[in-house]
């Protein structure tokens, strides 16, 4: 299949985190464990108090610049600054999943399509008030469980309403945590949509890595 770029797209199918679900609901389809070969004491913040920070993604299509929102989603930003950008966690994984004229995923799986160790799951924040509109980067996580978030992050091609935060303490309209913008580089955000994908996963038939993070403010 050939994705033709980001348009308007709002699918019904939220990006699911490709991270196992071994553990309990708490009835809510609330908190679960994933298994980690971090543990909590080894987080150091990174975090520094900015409201604004700002992280530069080189990838093998180009340079995305982010603008984060600290102020929104203060827990959000403090582990995709902290545990994965500080750490260079997500320098050589790639973007394992592309919804065409949706969305792109990535930030857990390296070139070989092996998972790296996350860290432990984070609180959804996607009660702030910010939506999934096109060009913000959001948490991805496991859709049956609603504070199940670590490491992997997706970039709206488009307006994808139907991930938002409805009012719902359901893990199916809880919605998923948007937490910063793209501000330059939208252009390669949309040359990736537009990469050719397996029918079948969604994941592109050319390898397209994040060869850096590097936070920059």
């Amino acid at each position: 299949m050939l994705a033709t770029g980001c348009g308007s797209s709002d699918s019904a199918n939220p990006p699911a985190a490709s991270i196992g679900t071994g553990g309990s609901d708490d009835g809510a389809g609330g908190t679960h464990t994933v298994s980690t070969d971090i543990g909590p004491e080894d987080n150091v913040s990174e975090f520094g108090g900015e409201e604004f920070p700002e992280v530069i993604l080189t990838t093998s299509k180009g340079t995305i610049r982010l603008k984060l929102d600290a102020k929104k989603a203060p827990a959000t930003v403090d582990n995709f600054l902290t545990n994965y950008v500080a750490t260079g966690h997500y320098d050589g994984t790639i973007f394992h999943y592309v919804q065409p004229q949706g969305m792109i995923l990535g930030g857990l799986f390296d070139g070989t399509m092996t998972p790296k160790a996350t860290r432990a799951e984070i609180q959804n924040e996607a009660n702030n008030g910010l939506k999934n509109k096109r060009g913000t980067i959001a948490m991805s996580r496991d859709p049956n469980f609603i504070h199940s978030s670590t490491c992997q992050f997706f970039i709206n091609c488009a307006d994808n309403s139907s991930f938002d935060y409805i009012g719902s303490d359901d893990s199916s309209s809880y919605g998923y945590c948007v937490f910063g913008e793209v501000v330059e580089g939208l252009d390669v955000v949309d040359s990736i949509s537009m990469t050719e994908v397996d029918a079948n996963d969604g994941k592109p038939k050319e390898t397209i890595e994040i060869l850096s993070a590097e936070r920059v403010k």
